[in-house]
């Protein structure tokens, strides 16, 4: 159960005035813990941290590979529901507005975000549902267990 247990939130994103995808996963991440406030009342200590994520010594600080990234208490929430990590990314247009044709030249993965698959589908923004279940999840509250582990 929840009681007494901190929880930490970190979601670590590179833009959210262009990249469409770090927008919608900013919006999902608010309205899921809004939908989870009674469910989170016994928590001890909330603290949800939006780290933008600006250099290179940034992204090492944080172990941060793609953007966006969302973790509890330290842990990516796909970890959290799969128990495996496996970081993977495709194109995102928004973001070639802020980095140009030439970074993606350049580098190779320059407009490339982060994409999840949750439940059998892939996702280019963190769906509300999974961000959930992950909280839940970590907290040990049951509420729904049958469908976090399906």
């Amino acid at each position: 159960m929840a009681k007494n247990k901190k929880l930490k939130i970190d979601f670590l994103y590179l833009d959210l005035t262009t990249c469409e995808r770090c927008k919608a996963s900013d919006k999902v991440l608010d309205e899921a813990l809004d939908e989870l406030r009674a469910e989170l009342r016994t928590v001890k200590e909330l603290r949800v941290n939006k780290i933008r994520i600006t250099s290179d010594k940034e992204a090492k600080r944080y172990d941060f590979v793609r953007s966006p990234t969302i973790r509890v208490n330290g842990v990516d929430i796909e970890e959290i529901l799969t128990g495996n990590l496996e970081i993977k990314d495709n194109y995102c247009e928004s973001c070639e507005d802020v980095c140009g044709k030439s970074c993606q030249e350049t580098s190779g993965c320059g407009t490339r975000c982060r994409i999840v698959e949750y439940k059998g589908k892939t996702y280019e923004a963190v769906p509300k549902e999974m961000i959930k279940d992950a909280i839940r999840k970590a907290l040990g509250i049951r509420k729904n267990l049958k469908k976090v582990l399906e």
